[in-house]
C-alpha cells in the first residue's frame, strides 16, 4: 500500500475543483443566518415598545407604487395606534419611528442628544450612503461645525431671480411644445431641475431638457433608484454581492464622482489664479464658486466657528460630496415636490385659478414676462401651496437621528445608539394637528390666527426638517419653486386625465424620496 507525501497532495485535486462551491455553500449559508436573525422578533430592552413585524414591512415596502399614505395607514398606524412610537426594521437593524409633537420637538431641538445619523458607518457595504459621502448631511459637533462654516455662506445669499431665468424659460418652452399629449410630469421636471441644478450649482450645462435621453439625468435617476431601493436598504449587507443593475449603478457611481472631482479641479485651479471675488460677482456666482472660496478662506485660517476657532479645512473628498449632496438634495426632491403642486392644483381647480389669478395681478397677463425679484416677494401664497403640497405629500418620510444617551419618551426608555425618526406622513396626517387633513388649504400656513384649519401646535410640519439642523436649502428650494409654479400658472392650465388613477390615489414610491409614479397631466397652453 503507498501513502501520498502529504495531506496536501491527498486534498490538491478535489480543493482545485470544489472552490467554488464551497464558497457558495457559505455564502448562502451567511444570508441564511442573517435572514432568520431578521425575523426573529426584536429583543425588548426599551420597556415594550410595539414593533411592526419584518415580514409585514418587506410586504409592503415591495408591493411597488402604492402610495405613502396607504403605507403610513396600514402598516404603521396600526402598530402605532395613540402610543406614538413604533420599533421597524430598517438599513440592517430595528429603528423607533414616532409621530408625538412633544417628540419630534426634542429630536429637532436637542442636537446634542439626537444626533445626525452617519449612514455611511452604519451601512458600510451599502451604495445609497457613498452618492454623498463625508458631507455636512451626516456629521455632528465639531465636524458638523467645519462643514457648516464651509457651506453656510453659498446659502446665505440672496438668490437673484435671473439666476434662474434660461433654464426655466426653457423647462416652459418644452412643457408647451410637447402639451399637445399627456405629460409625464415627473420625469419633465427631473429634466428640468438637473438643468436648473447643473446651472446654479457649477455654471455647467447638462442639456436635459433639449434631450429627453439625456444619459447624465438617466445615471442619476439610476443612482437616485438605488439610494432608495427598499429591499437593500432594509439588507444593506446585499451590496456585497451585487451583480447585474446593481453592479451597473456602482459603475454609475465611480462616474458621479469623477465627474465633479474633475469639474472641481479645473475651477480651483481657475480661482488659485485671479484675485478675490467682488461683492457683485458673489451676489452672482454660482454654489460652487462660492463653497470654493470658502474653502481657500478656511485653508488659509479665515473662517471661524461658532466659538471663534478656525475651522478644519475640508478634504477633497469632502468638498466634492458636499458638491454631490447639493444635487441629491435638489434634484429629486424639488421634481417631486412641483409635481405633487400641479397634482393638487389639478384636483383642486378653485385654488388653481385663485393662484393664477394672484400671479396675473402681480406679473400681468403676458406670456413673455418673467418674474422680477420684487414680484416675487408678492407671491407669497406660492409658498403656502408648496408647504400645504409637501404637509400632504412629504417628500422624506422620515427624518432620523441616532441618540448619543439613553433617553425617556413616556413610558418607554429608548438605549443609547438607537435611531429614532419623526414619521413625517404620521405628523402631517394627525387631526390633532392638523384638522380634515385629507383636505388640501393652503391657508393653514398663513401667518393670521384666525385661519380656517389653521395648525397652531410647532414642530408638526417636518418636511424641511426643524430646529438647527433644518434644510440648509429651504430658501434655494422655495424661491426655485416660486419661480416655476408663477410661470406655470402664468402659461398654462391643467387637468388630470378623466382614466387617471390620481383623482381617487396616489401611486408613488413607498419609502425613501416619495415621487409620484406615472403622473400624466393634461397641460394646455393660454396664450
Amino acid at each position: 500500500m503507498s501513502f501520498p507525501a502529504s495531506l496536501a497532495d491527498l486534498l490538491k485535486p478535489s480543493v482545485a475543483g470544489s472552490v467554488g462551491q464551497w464558497v457558495l455553500v457559505l455564502s448562502g449559508l451567511y444570508v441564511l443566518v442573517r435572514v432568520i436573525n431578521i425575523f426573529l422578533p426584536p429583543v425588548s430592552n426599551d420597556g415594550g415598545v410595539p414593533h411592526i413585524p419584518v415580514h409585514k414591512t418587506l410586504q409592503w415596502m415591495t408591493k411597488g407604487a402604492i402610495g405613502r399614505y396607504e403605507v403610513s395607514q396600514k402598516l404603521d398606524r396600526p402598530y402605532m395606534q395613540d402610543k406614538g412610537i413604533v420599533k421597524a426594521w430598517m438599513f440592517g437593524g430595528w429603528a423607533y419611528k414616532v409621530s408625538k409633537a412633544e417628540y419630534a420637538r426634542k429630536l429637532f431641538m436637542q442636537t446634542d442628544i439626537y444626533q445626525k445619523i452617519n449612514i455611511r458607518q452604519m451601512m458600510p457595504h451599502n451604495l445609497g450612503p457613498r452618492v454623498s459621502g463625508e458631507s455636512l448631511s451626516f456629521e455632528n459637533g465639531d465636524a458638523y461645525k467645519g462643514h457648516r462654516a464651509v457651506v453656510s455662506p453659498a446659502f446665505r445669499r440672496s438668490w437673484p431671480s435671473p439666476m434662474f431665468e434660461k433654464p426655466m424659460l426653457e423647462l416652459m418652452s418644452v412643457m408647451e411644445r410637447d402639451s399637445g399629449a399627456p405629460l409625464d410630469i415627473l420625469l419633465l421636471f427631473r429634466r428640468g431641475t438637473l438643468d436648473v441644478l447643473g446651472h446654479i450649482i457649477m455654471s455647467y450645462d447638462f442639456g436635459a431638457l433639449r434631450d429627453p435621453g439625456n444619459k447624465q439625468r438617466a445615471m442619476y435617476d439610476s443612482l437616485l433608484e438605488a439610494m432608495l431601493h427598499p429591499v437593500y436598504n432594509m439588507f444593506p449587507w446585499l451590496d456585497l454581492f451585487a451583480t447585474g443593475q446593481r453592479a451597473k449603478q456602482w459603475d454609475y457611481l465611480r462616474h458621479f464622482h469623477s465627474f465633479i472631482d474633475g469639474i472641481v479641479d479645473e475651477r480651483l485651479k481657475e480661482m488659485e489664479k485671479r484675485p478675490p471675488l467682488t461683492e457683485d460677482e458673489r451676489n452672482n456666482a454660482d454654489l460652487l464658486t462660492l463653497l470654493l472660496e470658502s474653502y481657500f478662506m478656511t485653508k488659509a485660517g479665515k473662517v471661524l466657528d461658532d466659538r471663534g476657532k478656525p475651522v478644519t479645512p475640508l478634504t477633497r473628498e469632502q468638498l466634492r460630496s458636499n458638491v454631490g449632496l447639493f444635487y441629491v438634495a435638489g434634484y429629486d426632491t424639488t421634481a417631486n415636490s412641483l409635481s405633487y403642486v400641479m397634482l393638487e392644483l389639478a384636483r383642486n381647480p378653485e385654488i388653481q385659478k385663485k393662484a393664477r389669478d394672484i400671479v396675473l395681478g402681480v406679473l400681468g397677463d403676458n406670456k413673455d414676462v418673467y418674474p422680477s425679484d420684487d414680484q416675487l416677494k408678492e407671491l407669497g401664497y406660492l409658498d403656502l401651496i408648496v408647504k400645504e403640497t409637501l404637509r400632504k405629500n412629504s417628500i422624506l418620510a422620515e427624518i432620523r437621528r441616532r441618540l448619543s444617551v439613553p433617553v425617556q419618551l413616556g413610558p418607554y426608555t429608548l438605549p443609547q445608539g438607537a435611531i429614532v425618526s419623526v414619521d413625517t406622513w404620521a405628523i402631517h396626517y394627525n387631526p390633532e394637528y392638523f384638522p380634515e387633513p385629507d383636505r388640501f388649504v393652503p391657508e393653514r400656513f398663513a401667518e393670521e390666527k384666525n385661519v380656517e384649519l389653521k395648525s397652531s401646535i410647532p414642530f408638526t410640519f417636518a418636511s424641511f426638517s426643524n430646529g438647527s439642523r433644518q434644510c440648509i436649502g429651504m430658501k434655494f428650494s422655495l424661491i426655485e419653486q416660486r419661480i416655476a409654479i408663477s410661470l406655470l400658472l402664468l402659461r398654462f392650465e391643467w387637468t388630470l386625465p378623466k382614466d387617471s388613477p390620481f383623482w381617487k390615489a396616489t401611486p408613488a414610491a413607498p419609502a425613501g424620496l416619495i415621487s409620484p409614479v406615472g403622473l400624466l397631466m393634461d397641460v394646455k397652453s393660454r396664450f
